[in-house]
């Protein structure tokens, strides 16, 4: 596991870029937004522009999220410019090379512009009327992309300067290897892809088939969390937002209307009181209003320095209203899957039964939208707030202020439980104790520990005499960095950290209590 959260330290960056962008995306979309027109208006031009440039960077840097942490890893694996400039290419390459081969017959949202730039090929004759864009698939291009660079450019640096490819040095080498590869990937998906998009099309017809069924929206739930991670959220939503699968609408002239968001917003803009569409919408309001800041008070409360929540303090503030105000998860979501992919398990779990329950208690608010997907920012408390107005409405947003206190409360449980007790092993036996007496020899034993503070994924050990330090011992146990600071030694053990901390600690505790006994 230690790999595992070691993926932290990579992403670090990424995620301060993925938090401004969800912070300048929330903010522009909150000033603008038309649901609130009751409690401000914008009409001044020039600053209608600058919340839209906020929200469509904020957009494009949430969509280019996956290629700045593929960057990211790349630079710190080798600390070297040449395989981040061979990925690049490696991850152009496949896409470009899969778009010769695509099969042209499915929906829009089964194919992506790389970087939302589309390719012209009309002057390509066997190409005009053909499909312009790779398939959509989300960080899986850029995993394989991944894996491939790491390959060549090991192979690379063993390429012999000797015989009669002499005249090609490493890093030329690493690039044709990689060349040859990355269009034979890309070719090679462009036959399998389909069969997977055959799966989904089959997953999302079942689900479609009773959309008011607890369970087809419980499948939705989890797919649909899960797609966000992997990149690829826009299809889950396409399809139950703006399709037929999401349900039908006819208004009184006889137009029939698709998708869950349509009807919803046509039936908004038609000022009709009672509505059938919410559904696929509802749990967004209690996740980002609720369970999100439950994880990120229950993180800081875990923190037990002073000096960390003082210095985290502004920054889980901002997050916390941030979430509840403007509503965006995946910045948590990812943390959470990084410390703790069990808690993230839970949490998707937790996701799924909500859009179960949710339709059980006849609970429906939607989401008024119709722009680009990628500014999309659904269950933020500033959409809440129009209906609170509404005596029709009005039930089901107490219902979802109940339901999202219990389930809050529940997460926030869970989370410190997760932590202080159950984080020691992930599906595997682990002797607990053999492992604390293991590390706490490494510090040079209890004699030489004075105290110890801890975050979710940090310990900070201070030593007497910190020479007695076993780096070996701690990089087994599956220390990833290890400092040292002004305060003694700080260790990134991951989701462990906590409960090493409160072992450490009642040990103190115990051997002060012996000594003032004697």
């Amino acid at each position: 596991m230690s790999k595992w959260h070691s993926l932290l330290e990579f992403l670090q960056f990424p995620l301060k870029i993925l938090f401004l962008a969800t912070l300048m995306l929330g903010v522009g979309s909150a000033i603008v937004n038309p649901n609130v027109s009751f409690l401000w208006s914008v009409t001044n031009p020039n600053i209608i522009k600058f919340c839209e440039l906020l929200r469509y960077t904020g957009g494009f840097l949430i969509n280019i999220f996956p290629i700045l942490v593929f960057l990211k890893v790349l630079s710190r694996k080798f600390e070297d410019s040449v395989p981040v400039i061979v990925g690049v290419v490696s991850y152009f390459l496949i896409n470009i090379s899969m778009v010769f081969f695509v099969k042209s017959t499915y929906a829009s949202y089964f194919y992506k512009d790389i970087l939302g730039m589309p390719l012209d090929f009309s002057s390509i004759t066997s190409m005009v009327g053909s499909v312009t864009s790779p398939y959509n698939m989300g960080i899986i291009t850029l995993i394989l992309a991944y894996f491939i660079t790491m390959r060549c450019y090991r192979q690379s640096r063993h390429h012999s300067m000797y015989g009669i490819l002499s005249f090609i040095d490493h890093d030329s080498w690493a690039v044709l290897m990689v060349l040859i590869l990355s269009v034979i990937s890309g070719v090679a998906i462009a036959f399998v892809w389909p069969y997977v998009i055959n799966i989904l099309t089959t997953f999302f017809d079942i689900i479609a088939v009773d959309i008011t069924n607890p369970i087809n929206l419980f499948l939705y739930g989890v797919f649909e969390r899960l797609s966000s991670i992997l990149g690829i959220s826009e299809i889950p939503r396409s399809v139950f937002w703006y399709t037929s699968a999401g349900g039908t609408w006819i208004n009184e002239v006889g137009i029939k209307y698709f998708g869950d968001v349509a009807i919803w917003t046509m039936q908004k803009k038609s000022t009709i009181l009672t509505s059938t569409a919410g559904n696929f919408i509802t749990p967004y309001f209690i996740i980002n209003m609720f369970i999100i800041p439950a994880f990120y008070i229950a993180y800081y409360r875990l923190c037990t320095s002073k000096k960390d929540r003082n210095r985290y303090f502004l920054f889980f503030s901002m997050a916390i209203i941030l979430s509840i105000v403007a509503g965006n998860s995946l910045p948590a979501e990812i943390l959470m899957l990084i410390l703790s992919p069990m808690l993230y398990g839970f949490y998707v779990l937790i996701v799924g039964l909500l859009f179960g329950f949710l339709q059980i208690f006849n609970v429906m608010i939607g989401y008024n939208f119709t722009e680009s997907m990628m500014v999309a920012n659904p269950g933020s408390s500033l959409d809440l707030l129009q209906y609170i107005r509404s005596p029709y409405f009005l039930p089901s947003v107490v219902k979802i202020v109940v339901i999202g206190l219990v389930v809050g409360f529940i997460f926030y449980v869970l989370t410190r439980s997760y932590f202080k007790r159950y984080a020691f092993g992930l599906f595997q036996v682990t002797d607990k104790d053999k492992v604390c007496d293991d590390i706490i020899q490494a510090f040079g034993g209890m004699e030489n520990i004075t105290n110890a503070e801890s975050t979710p994924d940090k310990l900070i050990v201070s030593l007497i005499e910190r020479e007695k330090i076993d780096y070996q011992k701690l990089q087994e146990y599956g220390a990833y960095l290890i400092l040292e600071a002004k305060d003694g030694y700080l260790i990134r053990l991951g989701n462990m950290s906590t409960i090493m901390q409160s072992e450490i600690m009642k040990r103190l505790n115990e051997n002060m209590k012996v000594e003032n006994e004697s």
